[in-house]
């Protein structure tokens, strides 16, 4: 299964009152790191958060943003002093009726008065915050898995066309080296009989030499495990494991027997069938680095 590497999630929850917002962003890394910003009210759950995000993805470097708005740092909640706003209006209308101006008061002028709102601890437990920030975290990790998984529909096509490519000049070498040793032994006897025309050689001596080429030209066994790399690679990306590190050790076996078909060739069509093998698999290695 192909899956990005990079990714934005975000998610909210009412609560009495309380708002808790996580947003999470994901960029590629070689293993699954887990970095939380998050109010102290929360901070005893950061082992639990960094388990829950591990769980869920493999690989990836994940940053986790939680804000809780109407609590402070510690869990406590902003409230109305009611007895204190009550008496501000009470002693602001009797200010208003001795000297006879109009009072002005409202909600603003209120707000900015001392001690009107105060902080006080909430009811919450710990299993109750805990249940509140499990359920906004698990949502964003949905919305940024959405996202992760739209954009591994991309990779998966891209990766599909440079694997076509990359099949269609093998093909073209595949059908190519068994001419080789042919062509290598014409060439052998057409010199031989060019230097020594009037002298007669040995056949075994000849057919020995032919043998020698045809084993270093012979790159049929690397064509087979190329090929085999190949469908291992699309059965990877079409299934439903995460495939990101098998795929980056798959690229490497290709890329071996790509440079050991080119070392072997000594042709001009084979040689410029790997140059183009080997840049798609170049592009592919690039690629698949976002591929959890």
């Amino acid at each position: 299964m192909i899956r990005s590497m990079t990714g934005y999630g975000s998610a909210e929850l009412e609560h009495d009152g309380q708002r808790l917002i996580a947003e999470i962003r994901s960029v590629n890394h070689r293993y699954c790191e887990v970095s939380i910003r998050a109010p102290r009210l929360v901070s005893l759950f950061e082992d639990d958060i960094r388990r829950l995000i591990q769980e869920r993805f493999s690989r990836g470097k994940f940053n986790l943003s939680i804000t809780w708005s109407g609590v402070g740092e510690s869990g406590e909640m902003l409230k109305l002093n009611e007895p204190v706003a009550d008496r501000y209006v009470a002693l602001l209308r009797q200010l208003a009726q001795r000297y006879q101006i109009d009072s002005g008061v409202d909600v603003r002028t209120l707000a900015n008065l001392q001690d009107v709102f105060t902080w006080e601890h909430t009811a919450l437990s710990d299993e109750e915050t805990w249940g509140l920030v499990r359920q906004v975290v698990e949502r964003a990790c949905a919305s940024l898995d959405t996202m992760k998984s739209r954009e591994g529909v991309a990779l998966r096509t891209d990766l599909e066309q440079r694997l076509k490519l990359i099949r269609r000049e093998l093909d073209l070498v595949s059908e190519r080296a068994p001419l080789r040793p042919l062509e290598a032994k014409e060439r052998l006897t057409s010199r031989i009989n060019a230097l020594l025309a009037d002298v007669e050689m040995d056949p075994i001596r000849i057919a020995q030499e032919v043998a020698l080429l045809s084993d270093r030209l012979d790159c049929t066994e690397e064509c087979v495990r190329l090929a085999a790399h190949l469908d291992q690679f699309r059965s990877l990306i079409e299934g439903q494991e995460l495939a990101g590190r098998k795929l980056n050790f798959l690229l490497q076996e290709m890329n071996r027997e790509a440079n050991t078909i080119g070392a072997k060739s000594n042709d001009v069509e084979i040689t410029r069938a790997v140059i183009v093998m080997k840049e798609e698999t170049e592009r592919l290695r690039e690629q698949v680095q976002n591929v959890e």
